[in-house]
Order: structure tokens, then sequence, then C-alpha cells
């Protein structure tokens, strides 16, 4: 019954906590949904709130909007629609769907796995559902039996209740799962083998909508999937972008292809993008030091935002090489961004000058370097609240891990660009980025990496070796025949971890999130 069937899928980018522009959103795609013959049109988890809204659920009054909102729209309905949205109930609140059809909401279904890792705290605000979400829908007088699901109901291997067998059983038309799934390397692929395996044998189509957009530090990729009733994927929504999928369940479209790297720069490039349009600002502001992290950044910047709202400032110091300014000149000029250089070199001179009775009897440290940096972060900070532009930050995340970076000087910005990727991802996306053209020069791969803060500097690390490392010790990976090393490194990433409690929002993109999902105590005396 289930093929008779044309389901569209809204692959929709929500605002967190406005109302009405989710609404119009939602009620737009839903009547070019319906206008395009759809007789089931679905929506991702939570798309009348945004995802996740943290705190704010503690509010009665977002809650209670977030319910005048769905049934404001509910009333608008004919078609049935899935739709996700936050239900309150004896005083409970729970992660819900509502189906509507004919101007009302005709079911709920409660979200049964609240998931609590990484970057999810669902527990902390949710009651878990407790029946398995199947229903009966008359569309075009035909009944059809349709199983709902979402986002970690489907991910159930770390739970005792395997929501995937009470479903078969059931023996839907249809399963669908809504979610609001974050991107992370590998994920899509993730997602399509778990539905696989999990409903192989469940003998119907399976339809998963999936969320898109930027919030603070996560990313939603959409990638919204169709599998026909052998679980064999027939069809997938682009990344990254709103869609709407349509579908009768059977035919099979021709799917697209694309990279690993490629995905990793479109997540990045929407964080960006939609962490600026959501917090209202247009211009970014980036301090180019002739770098290879830097570079990336401006890359990714300019193709978020449009080269006219991105400017690039070069801050040389006496330690700056020559390479490393051409370098930064060159880049800006490919990007076709606004290019400024503001040497800082007077201004250090000052610094050591008013310094020099204090720190007489002191040898040369990085206090004299980090003076460099802070000068830097000063003047960043002086075209941000000038010219109302956002500061970039640019620090990596092996840099960040192991402190090799400056509170209050590189580390100062509103949004941290590619502080989830480690130095040799940073290298691999560059190469990705020339893979056509010359974007950014050679010369800024090529180079051996330094922060040019003292004569004859360079990065006191092996970033190919100890990259890889950095990522087992913040993943919490087992490590076979820990040594010395190790166990050093892994002191030094506790032990730095006041410096990235202050550091900028980090977008997300590995599977453990070096920001948000990670929480070390500062004050921590347990090594290893």
């Amino acid at each position: 019954m289930s093929q008779s069937l044309n389901v569209a899928i809204c692959q929709i980018n929500p605002t967190l906590g406005n109302f009405q522009k989710n609404i119009d959103n939602i009620s737009s795609n839903y009547r070019k949904a319906v206008e395009k013959g759809a007789n089931l049109v679905i929506f991702p988890e939570m798309s009348i709130t945004g995802y996740p809204p943290q705190d704010l659920l503690n509010n009665q009054n977002f809650i209670n909007e977030n319910i005048v909102s769905l049934e404001k729209f509910s009333r608008n309905v004919t078609v049935p629609c899935i739709v996700g949205f936050v239900d309150f109930d004896n005083d409970k609140r729970f992660n819900a769907a509502a189906i509507c059809q004919d101007g009302k909401i005709i079911s709920k279904y409660h979200k049964i796995h609240l998931p609590n890792y990484d970057v999810f705290d669902e527990r902390r605000y949710f009651e878990n559902g407790n029946s398995v979400g199947i229903f009966d829908l008359n569309i075009n007088e035909k009944n059809h039996k349709i199983a709902l699901q979402i986002c970690e109901d489907l991910w159930e291997d770390e739970y005792d209740r395997k929501i995937s067998d009470e479903i078969i059983n059931h023996n839907p038309d249809l399963i669908v799962n809504i979610s609001a799934s974050p991107f992370a390397k590998d994920r899509k692929n993730d997602r399509m083998k778990l539905i696989q395996t999990n409903y192989g044998n469940a003998n119907c189509p399976f339809v998963y909508c999936n969320l898109v957009g930027g919030q603070d530090e996560l990313i939603f990729d959409g990638f919204s999937m169709v599998f026909n009733s052998d679980l064999q994927l027939i069809d997938m929504a682009n990344g990254f972008e709103e869609e709407i999928l349509f579908t009768d369940l059977t035919s099979k479209s021709s799917l697209k292809n694309i990279s690993s790297d490629e995905q990793l720069f479109k997540a990045l490039s929407l964080g960006i993008k939609d962490y600026f349009k959501k917090t209202g600002h247009e211009q970014a502001v980036i301090g180019l030091s002739g770098g290879i992290d830097s570079a990336l950044v401006a890359c990714l910047a300019v193709d978020a935002l449009g080269s006219n709202n991105v400017t690039l400032i070069s801050m040389p110091s006496r330690f700056s090489s020559d390479h490393s300014k051409i370098d930064a000149k060159k880049l800006a000029e490919n990007l076709n961004s606004s290019y400024k250089t503001i040497n800082i070199d007077n201004l250090f001179q000052t610094y050591l000058d008013v310094m020099s009775d204090h720190f007489e009897g002191y040898p040369p440290n990085v206090a004299e370097e980090n003076i460099q940096s802070r000068i830097r972060g000063n003047l960043l900070m002086a075209f941000s609240n000038k010219l109302g532009s956002l500061v970039l930050s640019t620090g990596n995340k092996t840099e960040l891990a192991l402190g090799y970076c400056t509170l209050y000087g590189d580390m100062s910005g509103g949004l941290s660009a590619i502080g989830d990727l480690n130095k040799s991802e940073v290298y691999n996306l560059s190469k990705w980025i020339n893979k056509d053209s010359e974007i950014i020069p050679q010369n800024i791969i090529d180079k051996e990496p330094s922060a040019e803060l003292a004569p004859n500097q360079v990065d006191p690390f092996d970033y190919e070796l100890i990259s890889p490392i950095v990522d087992k010790i913040i993943f919490g990976s087992d490590q076979k025949n820990v040594n010395e090393e190790f166990l050093n490194l892994k002191k030094k990433v506790n032990i730095n971890e006041h410096k990235r409690r202050q550091a900028a929002p980090v977008l997300r993109v590995s599977k453990k999130a070096f920001g948000i999902g990670r929480r070390i105590p500062i004050v921590n005396h347990f090594h290893e």
C-alpha cells in the first residue's frame, strides 16, 4: 500500500526560537510539496523550534509559543504532514512529532531514546516516550500503517530497548525517522549502514528526514535519504542546503557523490554562514599571517560570506618573513578580498620600552612573543568594534589542544572556524581547495609552519605524527603501548583546558566535539 504514496521530504534550516520565521518556512515548503502532488509531507526533528534549544526548554513561554505555532500551522494542513516540535503534557516535556491532517493534529509521538553524550543532553530536559510510534493514516481512501521515530530511536545499539524489533513486528507499510543529526566525518555513511542493518528485514520503505543548517557550534548536514522495500538507497537530498526531496518510494534516482574533503569544506562554510546570518552579522575580519591556518579560514569565509564581506589584515612585526608578507597579499588578491597591512613593530617596541624596567633581569621568553599576538588581537577587535564585523579566530585543533596559542591574542574572535580540524586536516583541506587552480599560494602549503614571534622560529611539533595522537587523547580512545610521550601529551592537553574554555565557539566537524562536547575540569590534578 505504501507504494501509492508520493512523499515529500522537506530538509529545512530553522532558526532557533524564531517561531514565525520557522512556521513561514514550514508552511512554504508544505504548500510547494502539496502543489507537486505529495500526499505525505515530512519535516525534521524540532523543526518548529530549531535544535538544540538547550535551557530555553526551561522557559514555559518558549514551550507555549512552540505549541501555539504548531497549532497555527496545523489549521492549514490538508494532506498529512509530520513535523517535529516540543510537547508538554502533565508537566512533562517531550521531544515529539506531530501528525497533522485535515486542519488538526491527529496524533503525536514522543521520542523514546534520549541521547546524553558528547553534544547531547536531552535527559536534562525531556522525559522518555513509552509507546512505539505506529499510526494508521488514511490517504487517498487507502489505509497506510506508518511507523514513526525520532533521531536517536534509530541509534539503538547502546540501549536495552530495541525499537527496530518492535517496529518490524508491527509490519508497517512505511518507516519514517525525523532527525536533527549533526555533521561529522562519515556520519552520512554511518546513518545509511544503521538503517540497512537495523531494518533490513522490515520489508517496507524507509524515509530519513534530517535537519540542515548551523546552530552555534553544530552543523546539520541534511543528506535526507529514501530506501525502498529492499532497503536499497534509492534517493538522497543534497548536503548542506535546503531541499524538498520528492519520492514515490520505488523509483531510483541518480545518487550524487561528494568527497570527504568537499563535505568538510561545505560543512565549515555553512557553519560560518549561518553563525553570521543568525547572529545578525555580515562582515568578517581575519588576521592573515601568511600561514596555512589563516589562509584556510580566509578561503572558508569568502565562500560563506562573499569576498566583499571579508577583510583580511596583515600585521607584520620584525620577525615576519618577507615570504609570509608576500604570500598573505597574494592570497588576498586570489580571493578578491579587502586587504590591509598594519605594521605592529612600533607598537611592539613601545610595549618593550614600557616593560623594560619591570622585565629587567629576566631573559626574553614567551612574554615578549605573546605581546605581539595580543597586539594583533587588539587591532582585530578594534576593527570589529568600529565596523560591526566579527573576528574569525584561526587556530586549529592540534594547537588549541596543546596550548600552542595565545589567550587574548590569536585566540581572539567570535567564532573558531577550524578549531575542530587537526593540523593534518588543515593541510589536506587546503590542498583540496587548490585542486583546480592555485587559490592558496603553494608556498604557504610547502613552507615550515611558524608563529614568527621570535628569530628563526618554527613550530616545535611534527604535526603528521602528533596530530593523530592528540586526536586519540581528545576522543578518549584506548591506546595500545602507552608510552611516556603519550602520557606527557595527555597531561599537556589537560592542563591547557583553561585556554580551551575561553576560546571562541568551535565549529564541530568530528565525532567528538572539541568544544561543547568536552567537559574536563580546569582544576585537575589527575594525570596518568
